[in-house]
């Protein structure tokens, strides 16, 4: 290492023990942990696998919050809104749904999508309770991505 002047970084650089099953590291945005697994008998077999790391969501969280946040924003129709964050999704989960168990911690920015979108849309109509009515919401992001899957499939 010295030869090559280069220098391990204390805070990055520490030894983890994986199979206690209580900590994990992070690396290139993942966090590897070990994690239970059911089979079919019942018994519980611990796998080692990765999921999103806590700094890569909370940076995901606030593309989402700085792309609906703005009020000028608000002239926009519900589908383009919809067709800009796909755009930020798509690439976001095609690199970190590699394992089953990523989808669980994949879901969680889906419901946060949501309610950005609820929050758009509450403030676009002009409504008091900005929380209220994420139903409605719900209602018009399915109809809009089953149109675009009907589209998809003519062509």
């Amino acid at each position: 290492m010295r030869r090559l002047e280069l220098e391990l970084n204390p805070e990055k650089s520490k030894l983890v023990n994986i199979w206690d099953n209580k900590e994990g590291f992070d690396f290139l945005g993942f966090h590897n942990r070990k994690f239970p697994v059911r089979n079919k008998g019942g018994s519980e077999v611990y796998v080692l696998n990765h999921i999103p790391s806590k700094k890569a969501m909370k940076k995901m969280r606030k593309k989402i919050k700085e792309y609906t946040e703005p009020r000028n924003k608000l002239y926009w129709d519900m589908e383009d809104m919809i067709k800009g964050l796909n755009r930020k999704l798509r690439g976001f989960k095609n690199y970190y749904l590699i394992t089953p168990i990523a989808k669980k911690w994949l879901n969680r920015i889906d419901w946060y999508v949501l309610e950005r979108l609820n929050l758009f849309w509450n403030k676009k109509k002009n409504r008091r309770l900005r929380h209220a009515r994420i139903k409605e919401v719900i209602d018009i992001t399915s109809e809009k991505c089953k149109c675009q899957y009907k589209n998809a499939q003519k062509l």
